[in-house]
């Protein structure tokens, strides 16, 4: 890869960043540090002015020109995937990953080398490496519902074992590090930092057509996020208005037709509104050790609520086939669906339709719940470091260094360029982004398997409109339990 010379603007940069720098260990003003529920960046990320920034001590290492390895995922599902670039490409946020990926390389004389793979070859070619003994990737990203596999067979490292990752640092996110913690607290087999962008891209949220809805003489609904008004039942209000079957005999999906849809989506997005509603598929006791707590009332209810939308001809169309043109994200493009259950990277999708759109998080369960909350899909390229890693050390400086300066230096300019400015195109969908930013949620029980097959299935009955799901639980209740007790063993041996 070829290097070019810094231009004066990575210069000053690196001259700010470095201000009050110069020891040999890394020490992080920890003041900061709590920021449990947020992703990427958090609050401060929007806020990286010389006066705000948290101090960060680059340690002094010279790598002598050495490769750092980095196995990542290739560009899918629209995800923002880069980690760098062979050169400059006159896209803000293209560039300023790779003046970052330079400073870098200066700063410890080491030379970067990115390898993409297509997400479902991530975790093969993990396993290939650590089983021939190739101490081949530095840093490896995998498959987020895949990775409990590679963890269970030896192929990656405890985190806590890397000397230099500041673990408890506002760019590496918290949600992931406390939910992937189990037990005594010493293991997490893997981890999301800002160095990739994946993660907010997968967030789900709420699209809605703002020029539609207003025409409906319906309600924007920032109002109701900030009164703590958007639940179920105020977004199932507003998603009836878009119901019409404009002429057509029946609401069945003809590419030609002309009925509109109240929301369009798949599966996933009951999962996502599960989330919203303050639902937990398991919940960690007083000694760190995971139960499954879904049996309650609060699933119940939230179920109930829930089919009784996806099960209504009109409100709602599964729609995740591109090729006959019964998609979601088509179908909102083209003025078919008011509401759409998507994922952040959406956004950058629907730069070129005509109607305004706006954003918002997942409803609430009711106005009592004290919080939002974003889910974070669990198919999310993850961070790891394999087995086969020789200098964790040298791996912990450098991966913690980019991660610390995509948090000040790339972050404001993802949420300020890629996804709001570009992609959503009012300052209230902007204020819900920050809104959505603050309140993830990552569910580890879906990343180790526990949970994977029982919410496959209670999801996919619940976006049919069935809710006689008790007998799907009590039957999987063994075989969840069994999974988590040899998780628990074996990342507390």
């Amino acid at each position: 890869m070829k290097r070019r010379v810094a231009s004066m603007l990575l210069v000053l940069a690196m001259l700010l960043v470095n201000t009050g720098c110069g020891g040999t260990e890394t020490e992080t003003d920890t003041n900061e540090s709590d920021n449990s529920t947020n992703t990427t960046g958090g609050d401060g990320a929007d806020d990286s002015s010389d006066e705000t920034r948290i101090p960060y001590d680059f340690p002094e290492l010279d790598c002598q020109q050495g490769d750092f390895n980095i196995l990542n995922c290739d560009f899918v599902w629209d995800m923002y995937t880069y980690l760098d670039f062979e050169e400059m490409t006159g896209e803000v946020l293209d560039d300023a990953i790779y003046e970052r990926n330079r400073s870098v390389e200066d700063m410890f004389n080491v030379n970067l080398v990115v390898e993409d793979l297509h997400i479902d070859e991530l975790n093969t070619r993990i396993q290939q490496t650590v089983l021939a003994g190739d101490d081949i990737y530095d840093v490896a990203y995998s498959r987020g519902d895949k990775i409990n596999s590679i963890i269970a067979g030896g192929y990656v490292t405890n985190l806590y074992d890397v000397p230099g990752l500041n673990l408890d640092q506002p760019w590496w996110n918290q949600s992931v590090i406390s939910e992937a913690t189990i037990g005594d607290g010493d293991a997490v087999y893997f981890a999301l930092n800002d160095f990739s962008l994946c993660a907010f891209d997968l967030v789900w949220c709420i699209f809605f057509n703002e020029d539609m809805l207003t025409s409906l003489g319906g309600e924007l609904p920032y109002d109701l996020v900030r009164e703590g008004k958007w639940t179920i039942d105020a977004m199932h209000e507003l998603i009836k208005l878009g119901t019409n079957l404009n002429g057509d005999a029946s609401f069945t999906f003809d590419r030609e037709g002309n009925s509109v849809y109240g929301l369009a989506s798949y599966s996933r997005l009951v999962g996502s509104l599960m989330t919203g509603a303050g639902v937990r598929f398991t919940e960690k006791n007083s000694e760190g050790y995971p139960e499954l707590i879904i049996e309650n009332d609060l699933f119940y209810s939230t179920a109930e609520k829930l089919a009784s939308i996806f099960g209504t001809a009109g409100d709602y169309i599964e729609a995740n086939n591109r090729e006959n043109g019964q998609n979601y994200e088509m179908l909102f493009e083209q003025n078919r669906a008011l509401f759409l259950g998507g994922e952040i990277k959406s956004a950058s999708v629907f730069r070129d339709m005509e109607d305004s759109f706006g954003i918002v998080p997942s409803p609430k369960y009711d106005e009592s719940q004290e919080s939002y909350y974003s889910w974070m899909n669990h198919d999310t390229p993850t961070m790891c470091i394999p087995a086969t890693n020789a200098d964790l050390e040298t791996t912990g400086i450098v991966l913690d260094a980019l991660s610390y300066l995509s948090y000040t230096d790339i972050l404001p300019i993802y949420y300020s360029i890629r996804v709001s400015q570009k992609s959503l195109r009012n300052e209230d969908s902007i204020e819900m982004l920050g809104i959505i930013r603050d309140t993830l949620y990552y569910d580890a029980s879906l990343t180790y398997g526990w949970t994977l097959d029982l919410y496959t299935k209670l999801i996919g009955k619940i976006s049919t409109g069935d809710t006689n799901l008790a007998s799907d639980i009590a039957a999987a209740k063994s075989s969840v339990e069994k999974k988590i007790a040899t998780t628990f063993e074996l990342m507390n041996d």
